[in-house]
């Protein structure tokens, strides 16, 4: 008996010491439930959201700004509510649910880069969103991990950018701040320099899209006042863009092994974007277009206008964007860049600002802002073309004296036709940057865009919430029409005084 003692003794023991430390020892630091190092949710991070701008402004943003052509989606009939993650960016609440994550162990770590880094792109997922749809959760989205809410409210535009602002200013005074390594950064390599830029970058977009609504001029002014806390980009070499490599799949531009069909069938360069290009002899062309292959010459198909009687007539989209089914020989898996905020859009805001009056220099200042911000454009894609290319060569992507001279570019006239200058090279700029084309247009009313005699009849100034939103976030969902008057393509969001 006191043999049979000791030995269950002995077993209550060894089975204290195994499971001692066991749920601590089996739990994976790195599982989405328990994160201990942020950095391990940053890299998929950047890159979904990445491929994401780009194919959705292939695919959507480009069609409404008529930068690019489609038959199919410039009918804007097909802007359904199923579409609103395929196409409309409602799954970057997937990727904001990780940042609030990072955010939360850098809060609980004092990781101020990490927090830094987090607060930017969670601010550039929620402008993008808001600028889709109008209100839409943003305090209380994707936190129910920490805060058990499962139904977000929604807040009003003018209340996510106010909070979108703060977010950026936070940001900007935290990176640099601490000495963490920061790992998973595939677009700045954790420069917080870098960072910065793209924070102060992101303010100034905020501030001159909301400038119909609240004037721009002390925050502008102290951000030019103030370069060594908030910096601006120097060029395209440090601008916030993700650069693809060719080592894996998943490293590289997302069409590259996409298929044929849309690419060398139904999308094609818009008439509008190849007749402004074509009038002002812009080489940029010859990077954004492909010649036609009836004639090998460059036209754009009109969108609303439904199935071409023959896409062999119009232009597609430059080889830097198409897939390797297209020409295999030329297609490249690195040469474009998914383009998240561009020196040159920085260079067409302070433009408009400096003629506007928000800031100081008046047109002599906004001259120079907007020469830098078209030469760059050239500059940018002339880097950009592949060394196997025939055509076009960087020596081709030129802007020679003449091109600033003529008429159509030369910063002289009236303030509205000096405006009417910066808004189109601006739009051309923005070609293939996500919704940020159309997103302009609604601001500003330029380029005058037709709508097609096949279409809705209009072209849409926001898109609809997705389906699901009626159904699990009802209350919520009613609340956030209310605001906009009905949730359909025609109500503008509060920026849009257009």
């Amino acid at each position: 008996m006191k043999r049979k003692h000791i030995i269950l003794c002995t077993l209550i023991i060894l089975l204290s010491a195994c499971t001692k430390n066991f749920e601590q020892i089996n739990t994976n630091p790195n599982s989405p439930d328990q994160i201990t190092n942020p950095g391990l949710l940053l890299t998929n991070i950047i890159r979904s959201v990445a491929n994401n701008n780009l194919s959705n402004s292939f695919d959507r943003g480009s069609v409404a700004a008529d930068q690019l052509a489609s038959p199919y989606a410039s009918n804007f009939i097909n802007w359904t509510r199923n579409d609103a993650n395929s196409y409309f960016c409602w799954n970057y609440y997937n990727y904001i649910r990780d940042l609030n994550e990072i955010i939360t162990v850098a809060d609980a770590q004092k990781l101020n880069n990490y927090k830094g880094i987090a607060l930017v792109l969670r601010s550039w997922m929620f402008q993008n969103l808001t600028d889709l749809y109008g209100p839409i959760p943003f305090r209380e989205a994707a936190s129910s991990k920490t805060t058990g809410i499962n139904k977000p409210k929604y807040e009003q535009q003018e209340v996510v950018y106010a909070g979108l602002l703060n977010d950026l200013e936070e940001a900007v005074t935290l990176m640099g701040t601490s000495k963490e390594t920061v790992i998973g950064d595939i677009m700045f390599a954790g420069d917080q320099i870098r960072w910065k830029k793209f924070a102060t970058g992101m303010t100034l977009r905020l501030l001159m899209r909301q400038s119909g609504k609240v004037n721009p001029t002390s925050k502008m002014t102290a951000i030019l006042a103030n370069p060594s806390k908030y910096p601006l980009f120097q060029s395209h070499e440090d601008q916030a863009a993700l650069q693809y490599l060719g080592d894996r799949l998943e490293n590289e531009m997302p069409f590259y092994r996409g298929s044929n069909s849309d690419y060398g069938i139904s999308t094609r360069i818009s008439a509008n974007l190849n007749n402004y290009l074509s009038t002002l002899n812009d080489s940029r062309l010859f990077v954004l277009a492909i010649p036609a292959s009836v004639d090998n010459k460059y036209h754009g198909a009109v969108n609303g206008t439904g199935d071409w009687d023959d896409p062999a007539k119009y232009s597609a989209p430059g080889m830097l964007w198409a897939p390797r089914q297209y020409n295999d020989e030329l297609a490249s898996p690195t040469a474009a860049q998914s383009v998240f905020y561009s020196y040159s859009e920085e260079q067409f805001i302070l433009a408009e600002a400096a003629e506007k009056g928000f800031i100081s220099g008046g047109s002599t200042s906004a001259a120079t802002y907007y020469h830098n911000g078209i030469s760059d454009q050239f500059s940018y894609y002339a880097s950009r073309i592949p060394a196997n290319y025939s055509f076009p060569k960087p020596a081709d992507i030129v802007a020679g004296a003449d091109y600033y001279a003529q008429t159509g570019v030369v910063y002289t006239g009236t303030t509205d036709q000096k405006l009417r200058k910066i808004y189109l090279q601006k739009w051309i700029s923005l070609f293939l940057n996500g919704f940020e084309a159309w997103s302009e247009w609604r601001r500003t009313g330029f380029p005058n865009i037709q709508v097609g005699p096949v279409s809705s009849g209009y072209v849409p100034v926001r898109c609809l919430y997705p389906a699901d939103e009626q159904r699990i976030n009802e209350a919520n969902y009613q609340e956030a029409v209310s605001w906009l008057g009905a949730d359909d393509m025609k109500s503008k969001v509060w920026w849009d005084a257009n």
